[in-house]
């Protein structure tokens, strides 16, 4: 993911407060969060929040995850009859799912290592019996809390929805999680506007996005025109905010880093190819137009491919490799060109004229 997942926004919530109010939702009043990287952070977000949850660090956490399940594990009062053990970033579960789980486990007198299972795939959080404490913090940690927990007993209890599925592994499993909970993923135009504010973007800078975005959305219209139905919110918002980090020195991952923080994994995608698209297959999306509208608007105006590339061959003269790789860019957006004057019928003269 490339940023601190317990912290991501989900909704109006760090991920990993979310987990803990679905938790509290349960009936569930005994919460431990472990703590290891941004300790601090995680510590301000449940000081400040007068949650009723208790903090343990684990300092050995770089050595894996098994070591934080075992911090946590350590810190349960002796007087339960089994406990939960969720990742921070499983936060789209439901307070049902654990009332299920837990409803299964009594039924089954705690017998079983208890799960959910949603068409046929394990989910969290797995519910696990008191009595396997002691072998937990025993084991060697070979395949982490998976190669503890496969030999064990287990009940699978099928769910209705994919919620105990999802994680957030990465920007699209993040941006999967934000639909699946009907929460937005990128931006409007006004949440925009609030990011340039909150992070002092230069108005040349927003200038170039406005100007990018203008172009690109009347691309997408054209080719809404030839049966192309792209995301017009998603386009703008990635389009107005992809040089947000343009003075840092890879530009293009910074902001992408900066969107996923602040909540936005969908137009933190295509923020962070925008400066190199991964091979160009003949699909034209959302990812596309912005990298072609970039390359197209530059010093305020459009300007054609072939006179960039002159341009490039002059200033790189001495640069073979800076020319090369500025040579690709470009050659990447004739070949969008190229795509749409093919697919949509969609010329330089028509961009001229919008």
């Amino acid at each position: 993911m490339g940023v601190f997942k317990p912290l991501l926004p989900v909704g109006d919530q760090p991920a990993v407060v979310r987990c803990v109010n679905i938790a509290n939702a349960a009936g569930i009043r005994t919460v431990i969060v472990v703590t290891g990287n941004m300790r601090g952070e995680i510590e301000h977000v449940f000081n400040t929040g007068a949650r009723d949850v208790r903090l343990v660090h684990n300092s050995g956490y770089r050595d894996g995850m098994f070591s934080s399940a075992c911090a946590g594990v350590s810190a349960l009062p002796s007087d339960l009859d089994g406990f939960f053990l969720l990742p921070a970033d499983c936060c789209a579960i439901s307070p049902d799912t654990l009332t299920l789980l837990m409803k299964h486990y009594a039924d089954s007198n705690g017998s079983y290592v208890t799960r959910p299972r949603y068409k046929g795939r394990r989910g969290h959080p797995p519910l696990i019996p008191a009595r396997f404490i002691s072998p937990l913090l025993s084991y060697n940690g070979e395949n982490g809390l998976k190669g503890f927990l496969s030999p064990l007993p287990t009940l699978e209890i099928e769910m209705e929805t994919i919620g105990s599925l999802l994680d957030m592994d990465t920007p699209d499993d993040y941006a999967t999680l934000l639909d699946y909970l009907g929460l937005p993923a990128c931006p409007t135009p006004a949440g925009c506007a609030e990011l340039f504010s909150k992070y002092g973007t230069p108005p040349d800078i927003v200038e170039h996005g406005t100007s990018v975005s203008e172009l690109a959305l009347k691309i997408a219209r054209l080719m809404g025109a030839h049966g192309e139905n792209l995301d017009l919110v998603l386009l703008e918002s990635a389009c107005l905010l992809h040089d947000i980090c343009r003075a840092e020195a890879d530009h293009a991952r910074a902001g992408m880093g900066l969107l996923l923080r602040e909540g936005y994994p969908k137009a933190a995608m295509l923020v962070g190819c925008h400066m190199d698209l991964p091979d160009f297959a003949q699909v034209i999306g959302e990812a596309q137009l912005l990298y072609l509208s970039d390359k197209l608007f530059r010093r305020g105006k459009l300007v054609m491919p072939e006179e960039t590339l002159r341009e490039l061959e002059s200033r790189f003269s001495e640069d073979p490799s800076a020319l090369a790789s500025a040579k690709k860019r470009i050659n990447t957006a004739q070949a969008i060109l190229t795509a749409l004057s093919a697919q949509c019928g969609i010329e330089w003269k028509d961009l001229i004229a919008l």
